[in-house]
């Protein structure tokens, strides 16, 4: 086996696709997760924030049809232009307690993928699986009560793309398996003890988790397919 540290060629060896890929990223894994730590951050700031603005106390309930004033995500909003509110309503929450627990979905899921596909790809998660999840949830609530709020959905993200990760064999292990049981398990049990199935903006924001992963692989596909020989 001859190594070349700048093309990384491999002569004289058969290797898989999937063990080519794995060995490739392995390369490059010292991302730090930073954008990780800033969204989890401002999302428990912003969230006990608002909380205690509504009910007096950090941890008090804030009713939703009060967080519209707050950054809640509504079409109204979206016809008037106010395009931050995809990013706002993702950092407040009904429930405090659900907020910490989506905090801790993100902040475990985030630092393994984050710290295997780097910044860039975290962020693209948060605001693309969040801001769309949360905009399509809307469209299952009847008025006053259709304001998306939330981390759920990008927590959904990512696990879809960390699930992606697991079933390619870029990332295996305990730690991704457990991050991913965490986020899901309980997440689920919610959606079918509340409504029967999983929620609509869980959903999608599942599929875009994992369609993310995907484009994320064909990205990254060419620079170490070189590594796999057809028998």
């Amino acid at each position: 086996m001859v190594f070349a540290p700048s093309s990384l060629i491999l002569t004289n060896y058969h290797l898989p696709l999937s063990e080519a890929l794995a060995f490739g990223i392995s390369m490059n894994t010292n991302h730090k997760p930073f954008v990780t730590f800033i969204i989890c951050f401002m999302t428990v700031c912003v969230s006990f924030y608002v909380a205690y603005q509504i009910s007096g106390s950090i941890l008090g309930k804030s009713k939703i049809t009060e967080l519209a004033n707050f950054g809640g995500l509504t079409i109204e909003g979206i016809k008037n232009f106010e395009v931050w509110r995809l990013l706002s309503s993702q950092l407040i929450h009904v429930h405090q307690k659900h907020m910490i627990y989506n905090v801790l979905s993100i902040l475990f899921l985030g630092i393994i993928i984050e710290r295997k596909v780097g910044s860039k790809y975290m962020l693209a998660i948060w605001l693309l699986a969040g801001a769309i999840g949360t905009l399509f949830s809307t469209q299952f609530t009847p008025p006053p009560w259709n304001t998306g709020t939330g981390a759920s959905q990008a927590a959904f993200g990512l696990a879809g793309f960390g699930l992606i990760l697991v079933i390619s064999k870029i990332k295996h292990g305990y730690l991704i398996l457990s991050a991913l049981a965490f986020a899901l398990i309980p997440a689920l049990y919610l959606d079918f003890k509340s409504v029967g199935y999983p929620k609509a903006g869980h959903s999608l924001s599942f599929v875009i988790g994992c369609s993310l992963a995907i484009y994320y692989l064909y990205r990254i596909k060419p620079q170490y397919v070189h590594l796999a020989q057809k028998s």
